[in-house]
């Protein structure tokens, strides 16, 4: 499965909220897109998935421009004012509600078993905003993977909350190793310190899609 976007952009009432971009990711593959921090990337993830019809260009999925389409099978992760949770509530509610969304067993001992399985069950009674921040990404990410019908994951400026942007990759690496297509909006710094080749927001040039897959194979030679 390809998620193909081709010149996407955005005007805000002002000025323009997401410059043309270009951006491609499929089964196994993870991409970097960097730009300076700001609303562009919330635009580029709700656009990318169907939720946000972008001005110019358009997002498809192995050649299918339908909106609900991408909204079922692209999952926009911790999108600040969009899919980010109430910072407020405890950790094991923003995991009940996920899981039930999901169409999981959500009860109380559903919910402990599922932070237990995915090593988290210390965190239950936090308030989630007091979450380490690579337990934070990991827990969200594995959250919107429990969807069915989720095959590409977007996770969005998960380096506003700080802390080495080696453990939030690492998040990003996981997933496309296990066949999800993944983007990780982030800023260019970060980008840089992970010494990684970058998509940019506001380009239609962009690097080649980091084949997962293929580096664990050859890892493994």
């Amino acid at each position: 499965m390809e998620l193909v976007a081709h010149a996407i952009s955005v005007r805000g009432p002002h000025a323009p909220v997401l410059n043309a971009t270009s951006v491609r990711v499929a089964d196994h593959q993870l991409v970097l897109l960097a730009g300076y921090p700001g609303p562009g990337h919330v635009a580029a993830s709700l656009a990318l998935s169907g939720r946000l019809q972008p001005d110019t260009g358009r997002a498809r999925l192995d050649g299918n421009p339908d909106a609900k389409l991408l909204r079922r099978r692209v999952a926009v992760v911790d999108a600040p004012g969009i899919t980010e949770p109430d910072d407020a509530l405890p950790v094991q509610t923003v995991v009940g509600e996920e899981l039930a969304i999901a169409g999981r067993k959500a009860g109380r001992k559903a919910v402990l078993d599922w932070l237990t399985e995915h090593g988290a069950a210390e965190h239950a009674d936090k308030r989630f905003e007091h979450l380490p921040v690579a337990a934070r990404t990991k827990l969200l990410a594995e959250l919107t993977v429990a969807r069915p019908d989720v095959k590409v994951v977007i996770l969005t400026m998960p380096d506003r909350h700080g802390e080495d942007p080696q453990e939030w990759y690492d998040v990003g690496r996981d997933l496309a190793s296990r066949g999800y297509g993944v983007i990780i909006t982030c800023a260019d710094a970060s980008a840089r310190l992970l010494g990684v080749p970058a998509a940019q927001l506001g380009s239609l040039n962009q690097p080649e899609p980091i084949q997962i897959l293929v580096e664990l194979e050859e890892n493994k030679a």
